[in-house]
């Protein structure tokens, strides 16, 4: 068991493609959760982890976790035990390029078991999720856990965790199919103007306001339809 110091102004790394996965329904506080514990990454102890097929346990004291994820610690049991139950029954799918080249994704459960007792939650990471976050020589991308934090939004979690991957880029263009695939749209809005309203304006604005990143979007049209928005990013190097 692992006693996790908290450390809110962090940089971690993660695979581009745990960057791309589809988180299915979570809320922003189980997203702040999971990125926390990635941020906690100890390269040579997960590394052992992985190579035993042991999973991974961190504990924490509840007041610390609330603090870090920016929630509040009153009504602590029952906020626990919504997380927990939250957490446990959502999938994570990470997609992937297979050997003969064609689109395919595995559906991981980050956590195996949580429990909370005595104020403190103990988590056991699934040791197979492990491989997204340490040896990354290429493919991967640099999060700062602090700017993360600040964001109350799925989406501009999510939005927040694109851009930074294509941060040396400075551009980034997504399809409407590949944001409603990425953040996890499918069908909930028809008309791309409901789109533009509620996720990409909200998301924008908040990366603007609380992270390192400054971003301005545009629209890309085939004829009168909306085919792709380019996102135009200015960040300093991390």
């Amino acid at each position: 068991m692992e006693n996790k110091v908290i450390v809110s102004d962090v940089v971690y790394s993660q695979s581009n493609n745990f960057v791309e996965s589809r988180f299915v329904d979570f809320t922003v506080l189980e997203l702040k959760v999971i990125e926390f514990l990635i941020s906690q990454t100890d390269y040579f102890k997960d590394k052992t982890y992985i190579a035993k097929k042991q999973n991974k346990f961190v504990s924490i004291r509840a007041v610390d976790l609330a603090q870090v994820i920016n929630a509040s610690a009153k009504n602590m049991y029952s906020v626990a035990k919504k997380l927990v139950s939250g957490l446990l029954k959502k999938s994570i799918e990470v997609g992937y390029i297979d050997t003969h080249g064609k689109r395919a994704f595995k559906g991981s459960n980050f956590f195996n078991n949580i429990t909370y007792a005595n104020n403190i939650f103990e988590f056991e990471i699934n040791y197979a999720i492990l491989n997204h976050f340490i040896e990354l020589k290429k493919s991967f991308t640099r999060i700062s856990l602090k700017y993360l934090m600040a964001l109350n939004s799925v989406y501009a979690i999510k939005l927040y965790k694109l851009l930074m991957q294509y941060r040396i880029v400075k551009k980034r263009v997504l399809t409407v199919d590949e944001m409603r695939t990425f953040l996890v749209l499918d069908n909930k809005f028809n008309q791309f103007s409901d789109i533009r309203k509620k996720v990409i304006e909200i998301a924008v604005k908040q990366i603007n306001e609380f992270t390192d990143l400054l971003v301005e979007f545009e629209e890309n049209k085939s004829g009168r339809t909306i085919t792709s928005i380019t996102f135009n990013i200015k960040a300093p190097l991390i």
